[in-house]
């Protein structure tokens, strides 16, 4: 038995639209499927290698506020990219809050930045450098 690969990342939302169009419009990830589980909506925004983000919509705001002052959440998520010069540049015309500026970090051999979600999620997005 072994681990294939990387499925998911699951988030709670608190505006779907706007957590839609961060991961689709801004970051180029496909809308995937959305499922009805009952008291959530499960929205997925899709890579290329069919992973995906998962975007909880809570129906009952109550609950989404009682998850985020849970202990154990994420750091952040990290995506690869191709070029990072231009996505920073997308970003930034779109407004989004940055956590770390671009920059190179040479121990890990990538330029990078930190950026938040509009769910409060950090997000790095790293290209390699040689």
């Amino acid at each position: 038995m072994a681990i294939k690969r990387f499925d998911h990342t699951a988030i709670n939302s608190k505006d779907i639209a706007k957590s839609k169009a961060f991961y689709s419009e801004i970051l180029g990830l496909a809308i995937g499927e959305t499922v009805d589980m009952g008291d959530v909506i499960l929205h997925y925004v899709r890579l290329p290698d069919n992973s995906a983000v998962e975007l909880f919509e809570h129906k009952d705001r109550t609950i989404y506020n009682e998850l985020q002052n849970k202990e154990g959440f994420v750091k952040h998520i990290a995506f690869n990219v191709d070029n990072i010069d231009e996505l920073n540049q997308k970003l930034i015309q779109n407004n989004v809050k940055f956590e770390m500026d671009l920059c190179v970090l040479e121990p890990l051999k990538v330029k990078a930045l930190l950026c938040i979600d509009p769910d409060g999620v950090i997000v790095e997005l790293a290209q390699k450098i040689t």
